[in-house]
């Protein structure tokens, strides 16, 4: 089983469809080798330009 997360359900549901994961649930999808669940806000951001290369700080 192979674990998908999300950053909201309307992502999850349609990554659950192209993984064929139908089964439901209170809070993920499940099918197809695949268990598809969300979070509530962003997972993840960009870092600021600055933490790359300290040339790009302006």
């Amino acid at each position: 089983m192979k674990l998908v997360i999300a950053e909201k359900p309307s992502v999850a549901r349609k990554i659950a469809d192209v993984l064929d994961a139908t089964e439901k649930h209170d809070s993920y999808l499940q099918g197809g080798g695949y268990t598809v669940t969300w979070c509530i806000g962003h997972l993840v951001r960009m870092c600021e330009t600055g933490n790359y290369n300290e040339r790009f700080k302006k």
